[in-house]
């Protein structure tokens, strides 16, 4: 099994996503806040690139079934319903309903791998089921870390090694990685003990507890704490219907 990891979004425009799995790793926070969203209850993520698209969406759907939630630099989007934090999301504010999502990082990511065979939400919420679903698949892998505006996050890095960790060591394959991907494991191999910590103290964690979002890195580091599969199906985030 091969294994691309990209470190930022910068590079994935020249990947090629076809026959492939994506992973598409936001660790703070879209990713994460997606697989709360599901296990909540919401009927999907719609995800878009800005938030006007957003708007536009939710009148074709409809706003008594849609929510708007999203951020622009980390912070709630003027007149939307939800921001990007994973404690919003909850059976009473998005169960039932469609959620059309825009991030400054994440959710962009999604629309560009919509070309592959299998586009997985991941983060360290969700990683052994993510794990599963890559072995089962056994098809080559791109792990497409969202970092932060365009930039390296120690968050996101962790979340692809153990991914890597946990293809290798849990499911016996045989991988070949490139450097970002053989960097991204030894991260988390130096960082397996720490992850809470190294979560909250990279440069995204300390940020969002600058806006008062500290409970949201706990949230995030929380190892296999939401067991949900989001894969994009017709342009929507659902729940694997295997898992």
């Amino acid at each position: 099994m091969n294994i691309e990891l990209y470190l930022t979004p910068v590079p994935l425009g020249k990947a090629s996503f076809e026959g492939k799995t994506v992973a598409i790793i936001d660790v703070l926070r879209a990713t994460t806040s997606i697989c709360a969203a599901l296990m909540a209850g919401a009927k999907g993520v719609i995800t878009t690139d800005g938030s006007d698209k957003a708007v536009e969406m939710r009148t074709k759907i409809g706003a008594d079934t849609s929510v708007l939630a999203g951020e622009r630099g980390g912070v709630k989007i003027e007149n939307f319903q939800l921001g990007n934090s994973p404690l919003e999301f909850t059976r009473k504010t998005v169960g039932d309903k469609f959620i059309i999502m825009t991030t400054t990082n994440g959710t962009p990511l999604f629309a560009a791998a919509s070309k592959a065979d299998l586009v997985v939400a991941t983060a360290l919420v969700n990683i052994s089921l993510v794990a599963q679903k890559v072995a089962d698949g056994n098809r080559d892998v791109v792990i497409a870390c969202a970092g932060r505006e365009g930039n390296f996050s120690t968050e996101d890095t962790i979340c692809g090694g153990m991914l890597i960790h946990l293809l290798r060591e849990r499911h016996g394959k045989q991988l070949h990685l490139n450097d970002a991907g053989s960097l991204a494991l030894l991260l988390y191999l130096n960082s397996k003990d720490a992850i809470r910590q190294s979560v909250e103290k990279g440069e995204h964690g300390q940020f969002l507890a600058s806006l008062g979002f500290s409970k949201d890195a706990q949230t995030a580091a929380a190892i296999d704490a939401m067991p949900v599969l989001p894969v994009l199906r017709d342009g929507r985030l659902v729940p694997d219907v295997d898992n």
